[in-house]
């Protein structure tokens, strides 16, 4: 028994490194069984932040030694082990309400608002455990989609995610430029919605001229950070002889809610 337990260990450090150094291939040599690997990745997936969270995770070992470390970057390379690239890049995400789920078949259900009819979304084994995890609401099923004569999405295939919709506040706190960095002067919380589809999640801010959307919170957290760095640009470092009342008004806006910081500050 404590042999095992100390092989399991091991292999969990593994790829804890594989994870920090952003190496698929030694995730991937650290637990070569795909299924169970798949498992264990989407375990430690589940402790790791978010795209917009504002923490990060260290592990230390027994003897006192830091081993890795789980961050807002983490995500990115655990999905890229789970699913590979070519995959990933014929993947769409589709939002749907959560119908049906047959385990025999290895088939889900949503309803799917635009076309106002259910679709049927065909699953892999390792996706399971998701699905049990997220079983109710709105739900958002990634994977190879069919579409009908019309062009439109019927049928999803090879769905290699399912993640309940995350609508939770977010929180904007830091913003690289390049070689600057922009933060926050106080707490600043959007509210994430959806569009009349369901299929596009939506944060604004009226006054600091913020409008974004992309169809998961991570493609709406780089939008968001893309689009306060451009809006930073050129507005709240330009010259007011450039700009008109309503951008004057929301330069002055930037810079109450943001000021330039040293990296690492």
């Amino acid at each position: 028994m404590a042999e095992h337990i100390a092989a399991a260990l091991e292999t969990f450090r593994k790829m804890i490194e594989g994870i920090t150094r952003r190496d698929t291939a030694w995730i991937i040599a650290a637990l070569p069984d795909q299924g169970l690997r798949h498992r264990v990745l989407e375990a430690i997936r589940g402790m790791s932040p978010r795209a917009d969270d504002k923490w990060r995770l260290k592990l230390w070992d027994a003897t006192n030694v830091e081993f890795g470390e789980l961050n807002t970057e983490s995500e990115a390379i655990i999905r890229e082990a789970i699913v590979p690239i070519e995959e990933r890049e014929a993947s769409q995400v589709v939002t749907g309400q959560l119908t049906n789920i047959n385990f025999t078949h290895r088939i889900v259900t949503i309803f799917y608002l635009p076309t106002k009819r259910e679709m049927e979304c065909v699953y892999e084994d390792a996706v399971e455990e998701l699905l049990i995890e997220n079983r109710r609401g709105l739900i958002q099923v990634t994977g190879q989609v069919v579409l009908d004569d019309a062009g439109a999405p019927k049928k999803i295939i090879d769905v290699n995610d399912v993640r309940e919709l995350d609508l939770s506040p977010l929180a904007v706190d830091t913003v690289k430029l390049g070689d600057r960095v922009i933060k926050a002067s106080k707490g600043i919380t959007l509210e994430p919605t959806t569009d009349e589809t369901q299929q596009l999640i939506c944060v604004s801010d009226i006054a600091l001229g913020i409008d974004v959307f992309a169809r998961s919170r991570e493609a709406l957290v780089g939008e968001l950070n893309e689009q306060i760095g451009m809006l930073w640009q050129e507005y709240a470092l330009a010259d007011d002889d450039a700009l008109d009342g309503e951008a004057i008004k929301m330069k002055q806006a930037l810079l109450a809610a943001f000021r330039e910081v040293a990296h690492g500050a």
